[in-house]
């Protein structure tokens, strides 16, 4: 999720929707004030949205992201998310394209498939790097691009948590990821698929 908050607009201004259906995910996101400050997002900004079904959040997730105003729309799914085909994804992007909100699908426990989406990761926890005299090291991840529309994908990175600046940076810490890879600013739908400890963004 800290991935998927520091994406695109989403670090910007506007106020950003977070929607899923408690009854159909074993381990909710919980959000803390604290948390999305040293991400740089205010608290404020953040409105979290539970839907009975998850054609209702699709819906919701929509009707969102046509809003003037919103800069982004989180959506979480555990499972096969049937309702979520080809016409729902090329929907959001569409609604994304013409508003310029940033519209992120997070998976968990699911099976990569074809969408509409710019583009698909998949992200998962990574050994941290042991700081001076074997303290600790940041939290770290790894992040793949499967796929990119109109870009190359394959790419891997290992990043570690910057909480000074408020951003992932490459493992030894030298440079934040470099966004000629991957322009952030082009994010409009993501999907994540997480097994105990990954999560695909795509």
């Amino acid at each position: 999720m800290a991935f998927a908050l520091t994406q695109g607009p989403l670090a910007g201004a506007g106020a950003i929707f977070a929607l899923r259906t408690p009854r159909r995910q074993r381990l909710l996101t919980l959000f803390s004030g604290d948390g999305l400050a040293l991400l740089g997002i205010q608290p404020g900004r953040l409105t979290i949205v539970e839907t009975r079904t998850e054609v209702d959040m699709l819906r919701a997730g929509l009707e969102a992201a046509r809003c003037p105003g919103v800069a982004g729309v989180l959506m979480e799914s555990e499972g096969r998310f049937a309702d979520y085909d080809l016409t729902a994804s090329r929907r959001l992007v569409l609604a994304a394209e013409a508003s310029g909100a940033c519209i992120i699908l997070l998976r968990s426990d699911a099976e990569p498939r074809s969408s509409g989406a710019q583009t698909r990761w998949t992200i998962k926890s990574a050994p941290s790097v042991a700081l001076e005299a074997n303290a600790p090291g940041y939290p770290a991840i790894e992040a793949q691009l499967l796929r990119c529309r109109g870009g190359p994908a394959g790419g891997r990175w290992r990043l570690t948590w910057d909480s000074e600046g408020g951003c992932f940076r490459d493992a030894d810490g030298r440079a934040p990821l470099p966004g000629a890879v991957v322009p952030f600013s082009r994010l409009r739908t993501d999907a994540g698929d997480d097994g105990a400890d990954q999560r695909q963004v795509a």
